[in-house]
């Protein structure tokens, strides 16, 4: 499933979003081009993609809501800024106070610049991270990336937003 670039960004809903330093756009297109092109994983977005002239709070609540999983990129960039560190709190709480984001928040140690476990924030420690160095990348990303836990994301995503909808013309 892919969207067309004419196809209204706000009606699509992404299997991932990769949260990233600013400084990082390079490894995180990296990502997004190896999770879509090799793994079959679309449509995918980049943090840095998402809509400009927004606040970045209502960007960062967009791509976490529209999207079945959050993938948060652990480089050394990573805790060098503030943004990064409160975009992973705010996609943890996300998933905690949304029963059906339960597990959707993946953090991933690329093969360029990975952030060292010991320098890996406590709260990020108790989430299995994906390696792109371990052999077992390819079998992570399978089992992680499921199709019916997409299609059961998006369709509570669409119910969410035809409420909303209604709401607003009611």
């Amino acid at each position: 499933e892919v969207h067309s670039s004419d196809e209204d960004p706000e009606n699509v809903f992404y299997k991932f979003v990769i949260l990233h330093s600013g400084n990082d756009i390079d490894e995180a297109n990296r990502l997004l081009h190896l999770l879509q092109n090799k793994f079959c994983i679309k449509p995918g977005i980049i943090f840095a993609e998402m809509p400009s002239g927004r606040h970045l709070l209502q960007n960062l609540n967009d791509a976490v809501n529209r999207s079945a999983w959050t993938i948060i990129l652990l480089t050394e960039h990573f805790l060098s800024e503030a943004w990064c560190e409160f975009q992973s709190y705010a996609s943890l709480m996300n998933a905690l106070n949304k029963q059906h984001k339960y597990n959707s928040v993946i953090p991933l140690r690329p093969l360029n610049n990975p952030l060292p476990r010991e320098k890996t924030p406590c709260v990020l420690q108790t989430i299995n991270a994906l390696e792109e160095d371990s052999p077992g990348f390819a079998k992570q990303v399978q089992k992680i990336f499921q199709e019916s836990k997409y299609r059961q994301q998006k369709a509570i995503w669409e119910k969410e937003r035809t409420m909303l909808q209604n709401q607003g013309h009611a």
